[in-house]
């Protein structure tokens, strides 16, 4: 059966309509981000959606993020500005913007990162037009250390099958945060995300979400992801990937009606019990992941020996998977450069064929 790609065409009047009602809630969580908030909150306020506020929540930095911050409070009235007392993590502070925001919808955005002008006029042109869907997401392009836009971010599902499969048969979407507007009732009612968990909290939620409620996503790249290093993924790459299985695991449960694992539980069932050569292969494919992640950052950041050590070491623990991934990676390179007519037909791949850059975003 041919699929259907979802297109954002809409009239002038339609956009002026939407950028005109629903207020939306951006919750920007901060920690020593100084060099790139500025720019992460000018790509907002640049948009065309106009009904908004933007809560940015520091979460501890030792840098002058509350300096800029603050200073960004004084440009313009829509801007909030909230300090924790400590170091909260990233899932508490989210939360606790969560229960200040007054949107309708709530659209999350990492400090370092940005947006394309269109992405909420297009975001809520989506909700609109699928009524049975609460959240909505898209495609994104890397941005290197020199702020360049590189290569292409696939997004998943961005069909109503695709959607209905996520439903059906366990899948997880595939969607980063900075990228989802997602319904604040729906997020109210879910409770947020799991802040007992280091990483993977947003691949939780969303799979959550995508399964009960219904996500879409956009193949239009309306969104910017900029890769650094020293990221939670980078330093806790093994747990990363735990949780990502343990998703996985009670999105099945959640459809046989059985009792969900909390990651504590799954950590202990599906790897610490594991008998020891099991074990020692599994972390050899997470490790093998994790270099892969690496090797993907060097990559587009033109570094040309970590590149090679990167390739190396992923060739060593899983040959098959390191050649699967250097013609993703050659083909988002294709794509970035294709206009976004392009891009949407290119995009029907789906991207659980292969392995990320790290695993799931």
């Amino acid at each position: 059966m041919a699929k259907t790609i979802l297109r954002q065409t809409t009239t002038k009047a339609q956009l002026i309509q939407v950028m005109n009602s629903e207020k939306v809630s951006v919750i920007i969580p901060a920690f020593n981000t100084a060099d790139t908030l500025a720019e992460t909150v000018a790509s907002v306020l640049n948009g065309t959606h106009k009904h908004l506020e933007i809560l940015i929540v520091d979460d501890g930095s030792t840098d002058a993020t509350a300096k800029v911050a603050a200073k960004l409070v004084e440009q313009d009235s829509r801007i909030q500005f909230f300090r924790n007392p400590q170091n909260y993590g990233v899932s508490k502070s989210r939360n606790l913007m969560m229960y200040r925001a007054t949107g309708e919808y709530v659209a999350f955005l990492d400090s370092d990162d940005t947006w394309e002008p269109n992405k909420l006029e297009v975001c809520l042109k989506m909700l609109a037009d699928n009524p049975e869907v609460k959240a909505v997401a898209h495609a994104l392009r890397y941005l290197d250390k020199r702020g360049n836009k590189l290569s292409y971010i696939r997004t998943y599902p961005t069909t109503k099958a695709e959607m209905q499969a996520i439903k059906e048969t366990g899948e997880s979407p595939w969607v980063f945060p900075s990228s989802v507007v997602v319904d604040r009732s729906i997020l109210l009612k879910e409770g947020g995300f799991a802040e007992d968990w280091q990483v993977g909290e947003d691949t939780e939620l969303f799979t959550k979400i995508a399964q009960k409620y219904g996500l879409l996503a956009a193949t239009e790249p309306l969104g910017n992801y900029r890769i650094r290093e020293n990221s939670l993924t980078d330093k806790h790459w093994l747990k990363k990937r735990i949780a990502s299985d343990c998703v996985k695991e009670n999105q099945l449960r959640r459809l046989r009606g059985e009792k969900e694992l909390s990651l504590n539980e799954y950590e202990q069932l599906c790897f610490k019990n594991l008998p020891l050569l099991k074990k020692l292969n599994k972390f050899r494919e997470v490790l093998a992941l994790h270099y892969m992640r690496k090797l993907g950052q060097s990559f587009l950041n033109r570094e040309v020996l970590p590149t090679i050590v990167y390739g190396l070491a992923t060739t060593v623990l899983n040959p098959q998977a390191t050649l699967h991934k250097w013609k993703w990676m050659k083909a988002d390179e294709t794509l970035s450069h294709e206009p976004a007519e392009g891009i949407s037909h290119s995009a029907e791949l789906n991207p659980h064929q292969s392995s990320e850059i790290g695993g799931l975003p």
